[in-house]
């Protein structure tokens, strides 16, 4: 490896030389130099070797993050690096990713601009890890924007929800599950000039329709995102959270897993947002929850119990309350059985003692009356 004596790495040598031998072009016209995305792509190369020096190969990654276009070569080897292994794009992305995590705000408005447009086809590569690794980047930068510091990007994502290409949808429902995630509670908020009035009234009508998709994992993604709004809903929108409860209810025996475990977390979502939507069906509510407790998914079981919890502290009228009186002796019994304690749990542990000395003669020190040290007396 190169000396870290010699590093003012070849990248930035390459770039600034670039820009001193000719006129910059124009900042809507950015266009990578060959030169750069080769150093670049050698830096990559060398970052991803078996026995690389990591605190080195840190220190140049650092050195070339001082470049001010530095990110729009890494989003062009995501986005455009045809030829190029995937493994280094997808170092490339998450770099990226890493990159305006801490530096959004400080990047420049032409490059900014650059990175946003090479995103965008990114979501529908054919490549599932770097579709994934380009909604992750995409949802860093609408944390960093804000709700409507990208308003290219929803509709974006909703011309590739409503494709016929698996690809794009599948790159679109995965950016929009991870936008709600980091904008959790934002994407309600009105923003000029944007269809449907916001985000969310732009993407809740889109994904309520995948909620009967043929295929189980657009089914489970697109229930994920929209329960990620149900504590956003807009009040716009309200009439459409009748469909979404029609589309829980149709969802609920579901073959498929991660399907049932999102009806369930859709189910406690709207016990917190919107109880009064439940509870005309309380009572069906409450014997599915208890039969996705006994689920055989433990994955949908654990996601049932959270039901449990938000019962109690969501806002019910008192009759409303009484019903769950009515299944605790199967309630109950069922919790109990499927209660998880710690290995290390010191009362557990005693109570087994116990159970196992059952029948066994008192030892001396077990039946010895203890005192009090002196340090105790008061």
């Amino acid at each position: 490896p190169r000396p870290v004596a010699v590093l003012r790495p070849a990248c930035v040598r390459t770039i600034e030389e670039k820009s001193m031998a000719v006129p910059p072009p124009p900042p809507a016209m950015w266009v990578p130099q060959q030169e750069g995305v080769s150093q670049i792509l050698q830096l990559l190369t060398e970052y991803r070797q078996p026995g690389a020096n990591q605190q080195q190969m840190y220190q140049r990654l650092q050195q070339c993050a001082q470049i001010p276009d530095f990110n729009n070569y890494l989003a062009f080897l995501l986005t455009q690096g045809e030829g190029t292994q995937e493994e280094i794009r997808q170092t490339a992305g998450l770099l990226l990713k890493n990159n305006l995590k801490t530096g959004w705000t400080t990047t420049a408005p032409e490059f900014r601009a650059y990175i946003q447009r090479a995103l965008l086809p990114g979501l529908g590569h054919p490549s599932r890890f770097l579709r994934h690794t380009v909604g992750t980047t995409v949802s860093i930068i609408a944390k960093a924007a804000g709700p409507g510091g990208w308003p290219e990007l929803y509709p974006a994502l909703v011309q590739c929800i409503e494709s016929n290409d698996v690809n794009h949808t599948d790159g679109a429902l995965d950016a929009v599950y991870k936008v709600c995630e980091e904008l959790n509670g934002r994407l309600d908020q009105a923003v000029p000039g944007m269809p449907e009035g916001s985000p969310a009234g732009l993407l809740i009508p889109r994904l309520l329709t995948l909620m009967a998709h043929p295929t189980p994992g657009v089914r489970r993604q697109a229930l994920g995102s929209i329960n990620l709004m149900v504590p956003s809903w807009p009040q716009s929108h309200a009439a459409a959270m009748d469909t979404y409860l029609q589309g829980l209810f149709a969802l609920a025996h579901d073959a498929d897993n991660g399907v049932r475990k999102q009806v369930c977390a859709g189910i406690v979502a709207l016990l917190y947002r919107a109880p009064e939507k439940l509870v005309p069906n309380m009572r069906e509510v409450i014997t599915y929850m208890i039969e996705r407790t006994a689920d055989g998914d433990e994955d949908v079981a654990l996601e049932s119990c959270e039901f449990w919890a938000a019962f109690c502290e969501a806002d019910l009228e008192r009759d409303t309350v009484e019903v769950l009186r009515e299944f605790t002796p199967k309630l109950i019994p069922m919790l109990l059985t499927n209660m998880a304690y710690a290995d290390d749990d010191e009362e557990v542990i005693a109570a087994e003692d116990d159970e196992e000395n059952q029948g066994q003669e008192d030892r001396e020190q077990d039946i010895r009356p203890s005192f009090r040290g002196q340090k105790d007396k008061g």
